[in-house]
């Protein structure tokens, strides 16, 4: 998918809702919205420290590791479940 697909499908798709992505690999997980945003995040140098750049992705809350990013060229499809 797209950043742009994704953020038509989230529009209307409130934080908090419970959502299934199938990614590219055939997994299905079974997530929790924690954010609208999915934009990319440029690299950082703070001098002995660098921060890679980290492609446009998701996050999302899952049951065991919390909140995590998870990038957007490895979903395939998403949908909301009640």
């Amino acid at each position: 998918m797209t950043e742009a697909e994704v953020q038509e499908q989230l529009k209307e798709i409130p934080v908090g809702a419970k959502l299934q992505l199938i990614k590219s690999n055939g997994d299905i997980a079974d997530v929790v919205l924690a954010s609208h945003e999915t934009e990319a995040i440029e690299k950082k140098d703070y001098g002995n420290t660098q921060v890679p750049y980290l492609p446009p992705a998701l996050l999302v809350q899952g049951k065991r590791w919390g909140v995590f990013r998870m990038e957007i060229e490895d979903v395939i499809n998403i949908a909301r479940v009640e």
